[in-house]
């Protein structure tokens, strides 16, 4: 019952906090300048008032401030965001059919950088102050210091142009037709299509920008994973088990390790949360069809309606990741959980 009053109690929180993020985005979108009219319209049609009259009006750009926030707090609620004002097509739908492109591209990154940099701060305090150790803090320092769109076009030139060992950007390779749409996912539909060929390209395609997406969010796994360990490792109840003739491993697996995980849980999480909002450069620089690349064309087309639905979308991410988050820190600690 405690967790599903804590469940509930954050789940209130959720959508007062997603009427707050609505409120200080639209405000700030009527901040910005720059006109959504200027930007769709072509000159000729900027020439004649009608067409101009007509375009807001089919936007509620005619109406004052205070009514168009009212229309859309109350389109909000009834999960409308809206009609993009680019595409003119429901801001819903574009988000719906971009999201899960950044979801499968997010999670192969979070995955690879969990995986690396778990293991190389095991291997970073478990060898402290070892050549081993400065080699892996060098790695971890340069991930998180390398900027993604410079890594990007470097990984880019040389492992695709140069020497050909991945394929580069897009989704699948020419040779492959996009599959049947199921989960929006390219590898799990076309594992459901039967078609592994076109799974493993899918895969292969995900390397390159989910290496550069992953570099980052490792570093920090890394440099986290080691300074928790190194603190667990110097407690009494380690000592004490070292004592007894608990073998390295085991101290790590059994004893060490729980505990320093919780910093870097919430690290992983953090980690999710930025790459499900879409990372801009990088799925533009490697053509990739998720919400980064479509907030960037709507900055540039003023399509303030989508702007609003990206800003929520990730506003509605970070709160899911945190919830989820706060329950597994009492599955892997118990005393998070008896507290």
């Amino acid at each position: 019952m405690e967790r599903l009053k804590f469940i509930g109690k954050r789940l209130i929180y959720l959508v007062i906090m997603l009427i707050g993020v609505a409120t200080l985005v639209f405000i700030l979108t009527k901040m910005v300048p720059g006109d959504p009219v200027t930007a769709n319209l072509s000159q000729r049609a900027l020439g004649d008032p009608e067409i101009v009259a007509a375009y807001k009006a089919k936007y509620g750009l005619d109406q004052p401030i205070y009514v168009q926030y009212i229309k859309y707090m109350q389109n909000l609620l009834k999960l409308d965001l809206g009609t993009s004002i680019r595409t003119n097509k429901p801001v819903l739908d574009e988000l719906s059919r971009c999201y899960p492109a950044t979801i499968e591209l997010a999670l192969f990154a979070i995955v690879l950088a969990a995986i690396f940099g778990i293991l190389f701060g095991i291997i970073s305090a478990i060898r402290r102050n070892s050549a081993v150790d400065q080699v892996v803090r060098a790695i971890s320092v340069t991930g998180v210091s390398i900027p993604s769109f410079w890594f990007a076009l470097l990984v880019l030139y040389f492992i695709y142009y140069k020497f050909h060992l991945l394929p580069g950007p897009g989704r699948l390779s020419n040779s492959f037709s996009a599959p049947a749409t199921v989960t929006g996912l390219y590898v799990i539909d076309s594992l459901i299509e039967g078609n592994i060929p076109k799974a493993l390209d899918a895969v292969s395609h995900l390397i390159l920008p989910g290496t550069v997406l992953a570099a980052f969010t490792m570093g920090l796994i890394t440099r986290t994973t080691r300074s928790n360990l190194l603190d667990v490792m110097s407690t009494d109840y380690i000592r004490t088990a070292r004592a007894k003739g608990l073998s390295r491993a085991g101290l790590i697996i059994r004893h060490a390790l729980g505990n320093a995980l919780i910093p870097v849980l919430t690290v992983i999480g953090l980690g999710l949360g930025n790459l499900l909002g879409g990372m801009v450069l990088v799925e533009t620089i490697f053509n990739w069809p998720g919400v980064g690349q479509f907030a960037y064309e709507s900055v540039l087309s003023n399509d303030f309606p989508s702007i609003i639905g990206v800003a929520l979308l990730i506003a509605l991410n970070y709160m899911i990741i945190n919830t989820v988050v706060d329950i597994l820190y009492g599955v892997i600690d118990p005393r998070v959980r008896c507290s």
